[in-house]
């Protein structure tokens, strides 16, 4: 059985005058990128069984505006500005097929990398160069996600989307 991985970075968020960082909301290209990012996600993998999101807004925002329906979410505090460490803990606990997780940078890009053994690919290339806001890594392996760990996984796509 295979067991797939997607990693979400937020999409583009606005910086208002007195706002603290968790609260930021999306700006106007992170409202149109989330469902583009959404709808590139839903025809790479379909339906997903679990959803972990970052509770900062703009995570918040990216996983409503995407559209991705999964089976369960969980509103996670411990993805805001998690390292790629603490991530990797998150994501082991899952007991399902399938996970998106909506977080941030450079936990997102940085886990990306570890997990993706190195294919060589241009692909492979493209995502260790630039994690942008709106992209998104389509991960698979094996093993259960309690097993997961540095190179264990396939990268199946990593993609920007873009409204």
């Amino acid at each position: 059985m295979a067991f797939t991985l997607v990693l979400l970075r937020h999409a583009k968020s606005a910086y208002p005058t007195g706002v603290p960082d968790h609260d930021r909301p999306l700006n106007l290209r992170g409202r149109t990128d989330a469902p583009a990012a959404g709808r590139a996600i839903r025809q790479a993998v379909g339906f997903i069984e679990t959803a972990l999101v970052s509770t900062a807004t703009r995570a918040q925002q990216t996983w409503d505006l995407s559209g991705v329906q999964a089976g369960a979410k969980q509103d996670r505090s411990d993805l805001y500005l998690a390292s790629w460490v603490d991530m990797l803990d998150v994501v082991r606990t899952v007991n399902a097929p399938s996970a998106i997780v909506v977080a941030h940078n450079p936990g997102t890009e940085d886990l990306a990398a570890r997990l993706a053994a190195d294919s060589g690919s241009a692909e492979y290339q493209r995502m260790l160069v630039k994690f942008p806001t709106a992209a998104f890594a389509v991960l698979r392996a094996d093993v259960p996600f309690a097993r997961w760990d540095s190179d264990c996984a396939r990268l199946v796509s990593f993609e920007v989307a873009r409204g």
